[in-house]
């Protein structure tokens, strides 16, 4: 058992190190800074990098912290470094929180360096060849796809070189790049590479995202630079109707309410009296006076009643900010087959009155239906006399409460008029 062991171990030992040598063996020379390609005692300025030299990290294109090699040193407020022969990547240890620019590109701190080549005599006149990252969002702010229920833009990500470099300097290596959210729920972006510099290699990323903070972030890894770029979404609108669905031919308002909300989610307050354009399209119109935001709040409320049946189609405008939704007018079937139940037997209990005759029952019946029909649309409109609230008696439970009240109260005044019209014709 013993000698398995060790052998098992011995098996292992030798397949890690003939792993690390075939690992060793697909790394590109090229890639790779040592000593020997340093140029002497040569140094540089390396113009362009602002960072603190302490919170920087200086790599070959291999991943292999140089720093010991280059020994950067702060001098007069630039930095130098010895001279390779090789490119090399600067970036900060910790990603810098980036804001978009406007009208134009924004550039990522940190990037890929070409080294200056040594002029004439060795002098080593020439600017070190910068390759950067640079990210733009359009449109910006983001705009909030009401459709989706989703902010969508488009982020365009490309590698730039240093303006005036020489054309024969072109992108050492491809540069792949990360995406990540902070602050937001988004679609994810796969990982994708970028061959060459210029504006013809740009590669072009659509985010699609619901903020959860004030400031969400995009969190953009890539080889030649790591930084969080601040990501700006407009406030948008909302419609929020009290339901999908409400009665049709005029019998029912609809409270709706239209709210500015900031784009995570909070309410946008306005800062003073604020006009809502309002209009709707379809079986329903407006109610009351104009919309108006007051001053120190994000919503107000309008009411919008039906106009026959079917859908309507209600939008809000604020300024740029724009929103929609449907609702529908339906046939009120279910509350008027109630009303008219409960206003047969309300009719119907007519003839368990003493001295009501039973012979007229089934003339009570219709009676009862008809004041049963009559007293649901007045409950609906507000103007029934029991003063059941409009919401209340336009359900099926209220609708057969006011038929069966009314159709026995109504039946009954019917009786006693046309008895009253009998004795004074005779």
């Amino acid at each position: 058992m013993l000698f398995l062991t060790g052998e098992f171990l011995f098996g292992a030992t030798g397949l890690r190190a003939a792993t690390l040598s075939a690992t060793k063996a697909s790394i590109d020379p090229s890639k790779i800074i040592t000593k020997e390609n340093l140029l002497g005692d040569r140094r540089f300025v390396l113009k362009g990098w602002k960072g603190d030299l302490n919170q920087t990290r200086i790599t070959d294109l291999a991943g292999n912290d140089i720093a010991n090699y280059l020994v950067p040193k702060s001098e007069n407020g630039v930095m130098t470094l010895a001279q390779p022969t090789r490119p090399f990547i600067i970036k900060s240890k910790t990603p810098a929180l980036v804001t978009l620019v406007e009208q134009a590109d924004t550039v990522l701190p940190g990037g890929l360096v070409v080294a200056p080549s040594p002029g004439p005599n060795a002098s080593g006149a020439a600017s070190a060849v910068w390759f950067r990252l640079v990210c733009s969002l359009s449109p910006r702010p983001a705009p909030w796809n009401e459709g989706e229920t989703e902010y969508v833009t488009q982020m365009k990500f490309a590698v730039n070189a240093t303006a005036g470099s020489p054309p024969s300097v072109t992108l050492p290596a491809p540069v792949t790049v990360s995406l990540e959210f902070d602050g937001m729920v988004a679609k994810n972006v796969p990982d994708f590479t970028i061959t060459q510099a210029g504006l013809e290699h740009q590669k072009t990323v659509e985010l699609r995202f619901r903020p959860s903070t004030s400031q969400p972030k995009l969190k953009v890894r890539s080889t030649i630079s790591d930084s969080d770029v601040a990501i700006e979404a407009l406030p948008h609108l909302e419609l929020r109707p009290d339901r999908k669905e409400f009665l049709g031919f005029g019998l029912e308002t609809l409270p709706i309410t239209v709210a500015q909300v900031n784009p995570d989610g909070e309410p946008s307050t306005v800062t003073a009296p604020t006009a809502v354009d309002i209009q709707v399209q379809g079986a329903a119109r407006r109610d009351g006076n104009d919309v108006v935001i007051p001053a120190g709040v994000a919503r107000a409320e309008f009411r919008l009643r039906s106009a026959g049946l079917g859908k309507a189609v209600v939008r809000a405008m604020v300024g740029a900010l724009g929103a929609s939704t449907g609702v529908t007018a339906k046939f009120p079937l279910g509350p008027l087959i109630a009303a008219l139940l409960g206003g047969a037997i309300g009719g119907w209990s007519r003839r368990w009155l003493k001295g009501a005759r039973k012979r007229t029952a089934m003339r009570h019946v219709v009676e009862g239906v008809v004041v049963g029909a009559v007293a649901f649309v007045a409950g609906v409109l507000g103007v029934g006399y029991l003063n059941l609230p409009a919401a209340v008696a336009a359900t099926e439970a209220g609708a057969f409460l006011s038929g069966v009240l009314c159709g026995f109260v109504g039946v009954t005044i019917i009786t006693a008029i046309t008895g009253r019209m009998k004795v004074g014709g005779d």
